[in-house]
């Protein structure tokens, strides 16, 4: 009984002392995660509240606003070059990103549940051959998690990387340092 008693203690030990980050789902097979200190909130917001823009970049989904505070959501598959979010959705559910004074949403499937492991479970994208992932990704990639059935991974995203994403020009100029 010690032993059982150790081993659990070691387990709750590396839950609580690994890296937090927020899972989201992107499709039915794909999953990606946030650093969850970038993660400002989440939210599911009705279709209504998006404010839509003329001439925009095809992933800017709309402006809302949300506590006072006004910002662009994105439409995270489609930039990552998969099959878009559904348009006639009656609710969307979004990540906050807070970088500086920056606010941006990213719009998603489904906000999972917030996942720890260590720097070391991290996995460079170029030395795995099963990735399954669209070129177009891998921009804002930085590493893989494999998790539990060690056939499925986990993709980090890189969130100064989205922030600086060419479309930044259609919303820089609200967020003025």
């Amino acid at each position: 009984m010690e032993k059982q008693l150790i081993e659990l203690q070691e387990d709750q030990l590396k839950t609580s002392t690994g890296l937090s980050y927020l899972a989201l789902r992107l499709n039915h097979n794909l999953n990606v995660a946030l650093p969850l200190g970038a993660v400002r909130e989440t939210l599911v917001l009705a279709s209504e509240r998006f404010t839509q823009m003329p001439n925009t970049h095809p992933c800017l989904m709309g402006l809302i606003e949300h506590r006072s505070n006004v910002f662009w959501v994105l439409d995270l598959p489609q930039l990552l070059g998969l099959p878009s979010l559904d348009s006639t959705a009656i609710e969307t559910h979004i990540a906050i990103l807070q970088m500086g004074k920056l606010l941006l949403g990213l719009g998603v499937y489904r906000i999972g549940q917030v996942v720890r492991f260590t720097e070391t479970e991290i996995l460079p994208l170029q030395g795995l051959s099963t990735i399954n992932i669209p070129d177009e990704a891998k921009a804002f990639l930085y590493g893989v998690v494999r998790t539990e059935g060690r056939n499925s991974y986990l993709y980090l995203l890189d969130t100064q990387a989205i922030a600086s994403k060419q479309y930044k020009n259609e919303y820089k100029n609200e967020y003025k340092t």
